[in-house]
């Protein structure tokens, strides 16, 4: 009797493709898209120093290669970790806004927690509230706080949240937050 051959022969991409179907396959994300947690410590500072390139273009009108070298990082990798630049006529132009997952410190109802975001314009709500926070604690003037154009927003899982406002809330988190360790001996 004959034998059989029992070699396997190599699959073929069809049916690998149906294969990884069957199996439930995952779907990519790419850096920009996932969540903080998701990422290693050397992906997450890839992202922050991406983040401050795109920043020095969006700010300072700086060309893509520009603001990355100041950053110390490739155009390539800025592109990548941000997904938040087009070619316009063969040169990288910074989108208005974009979708990148970040993670913040906002105070409310009378706590500070942290908040994953996926919105620059959420970013930006949320960096011009820290502004008036730091204005009203240095001045005193609650007017600063009222005058807060939009005080809620939807996190990445779309829970609402408000923005704290109440002066007196607002000094407790500052009074409750620790002091630093080392005292400041120099004034500039």
């Amino acid at each position: 009797m004959a034998r059989k051959n029992t070699k396997k022969r190599p699959a073929r991409a069809s049916s690998i493709r149906r294969r990884k179907q069957r199996r439930g396959r995952r779907r990519f994300r790419r850096v920009w898209q996932r969540t903080s947690r998701q990422l290693t410590p050397k992906q997450r500072l890839l992202r922050g120093k991406s983040l401050e390139a795109l920043a020095l273009v969006r700010r300072e009108k700086l060309s893509l290669r520009e603001a990355s070298k100041r950053v110390g990082l490739d155009p390539q990798t800025v592109r990548d970790n941000t997904g938040a630049f087009r070619s316009v006529r063969a040169r990288w132009k910074a989108k208005s806004f974009d979708r990148i997952q970040r993670s913040m410190i906002i105070y409310e109802r009378g706590r500070k927690i942290i908040v994953e975001i996926a919105s620059s314009k959420t970013a930006s709500l949320i960096g011009e509230y820290h502004n008036r926070v730091k204005q009203f604690l240095d001045t005193g003037k609650s007017s600063f706080l009222r005058d807060i154009p939009k005080k809620r927003f939807k996190d990445m899982k779309h829970r609402t949240h408000t923005l704290e406002t109440r002066p007196k809330a607002i000094l407790e988190i500052k009074t409750r937050e620790p002091t630093p360790e080392f005292r400041e001996i120099y004034r500039w």
